[in-house]
């Protein structure tokens, strides 16, 4: 996996056109469903409110038709057009573009020297759960060829970058002291530097300052000279918010932060129906609406893989797309409870695993998927048995 997730996880993204090309590993091979359906879901707008398109997952590669004399300066107005007299609510992506920009001059660069919005807007991705505003800049510096980057991003929560996603700085990152007793965390590596906040009202600040604009050159600059201090003036600037959420965007927030269990549930559930074995868990994945959790399963020379998932209904796919398998089979158990299902070997670059999943959608549409993998192309003696895999998928627990 790559650990600059700034970019990684775009290209990761709008690379998903590929996923059945490429050679993957096992735990990329479970994602790539989810990835193809929210890539398509944010190209076509599909389950978004409104039907607004949100495209700021994709941003890596988006350049601008202007040119760069064309785009306005930091600070500046947004330019009279079609747009001209409407308020914030009825035409938000403008306005919060050229806002981003100002505040992005503001503190970076006040006398307009070297900041360059050649690759695109600020975007506003107001998919619930993944409410954020991203986008970089360019930094210039006359007599030198290379190009400096910043990235800038708000997130609605929590989740989101923090200090050494980007350049790698974990090392670095540190606690530093803010305004009312708070703290950021920021890291810094000569001119390379990233800063992270979570201001008082919830949501997340994040910035990344690089001497390499990679994406369009190999040459960086240098004396780049932005300033801890602006950095921290920066996040905590109080008018650096995401636009209000209506009504009905509130009610979808709420939907996608209240869908899932808990991890103690989730291994509770998995000790209650895989009996006689050794259950830990080892990874956790709550990514916007779509939740896995990642099990070892022990018993006796058995061993399996058993990833527990469960998917908001925005976010829910088929049961083929969950597993990431070729075909499910639909089954009616016999308290009338429908599920997909599949059973069989697959082979993946680390070598071949059996696998046995299903997936059941819960009267308020959200998805519960149990996917478990075995070592070799054959079912071993003393497996966990299809009624339990089945048992489990539609427990009570999983259905928030």
């Amino acid at each position: 996996m790559i650990d600059e997730k700034v970019l990684a996880d775009r290209l990761a993204d709008a690379a998903t056109a590929q996923d059945n090309l490429l050679p993957r590993a096992l735990s990329d091979d479970l994602a790539a469903g989810r990835r193809r359906l929210r890539r398509h879901r944010v190209l076509t707008g599909s389950g978004v409110i409104g039907g607004a398109v949100a495209v700021a997952a994709l941003i890596v590669g988006v350049t601008s038709s202007l040119s760069p004399n064309a785009d306005p300066l930091p600070g500046d107005p947004p330019v009279a057009s079609a747009n001209a007299g409407k308020t914030l609510d009825e035409y938000p992506d403008a306005f919060l573009d050229a806002k981003m920009r100002g505040l992005v001059g503001k503190h970076f660069d006040p006398a307009k020297k070297h900041l360059t919005f050649e690759t695109g807007p600020f975007e506003f991705d107001r998919q619930p759960g993944q409410r954020m505003i991203s986008g970089r800049a360019g930094w210039k510096i006359a007599g030198q060829k290379g190009e400096g980057m910043v990235y800038v991003a708000l997130y609605g929560s929590t989740a989101g970058n923090r200090c050494g996603d980007y350049n790698s700085l974990q090392s670095s990152c540190h606690s530093t002291p803010m305004p009312g007793g708070r703290t950021a965390t920021i890291g810094r590596s000569g001119e390379k530097v990233e800063i992270s906040y979570q201001q008082p009202d919830g949501e997340t600040a994040y910035v990344a300052v690089s001497p390499v604009f990679a994406n369009n050159t190999t040459v960086a600059v240098s004396g780049m000279g932005i300033t801890d201090a602006q950095l921290k003036a920066f996040v905590a600037d109080s008018t650096l918010n995401l636009p209000s959420m209506k009504a009905e965007e509130e009610a979808a927030q709420r939907r996608l932060l209240q869908y899932a269990p808990s991890v103690g549930e989730v291994k509770a559930l998995a000790v209650r129906s895989l009996p006689g074995g050794e259950v830990y868990t080892t990874r956790i994945v709550d990514d916007a609406g779509s939740y896995l959790n990642r099990l070892s399963w022990k018993k006796g020379a058995i061993s399996a893989t058993v990833w527990v998932g469960v998917d908001a209904k925005l976010t829910a796919s088929r049961c083929q797309d969950q597993l990431s398998v070729p075909n499910c089979t639909p089954l009616t158990l016999p308290d009338g409870k429908k599920v997909g299902f599949f059973e069989g070997a697959r082979t993946y670059p680390e070598g071949p695993e059996y696998v046995m999943g299903a997936t059941y959608t819960q009267p308020d549409g959200d998805l519960a998927s149990v996917r478990i993998l075995y070592p070799g192309e054959k079912l071993p003696g003393g497996a966990v048995t299809k009624e339990q895999l089945l048992a489990m998928v539609t427990d009570p627990v999983l259905d928030k």
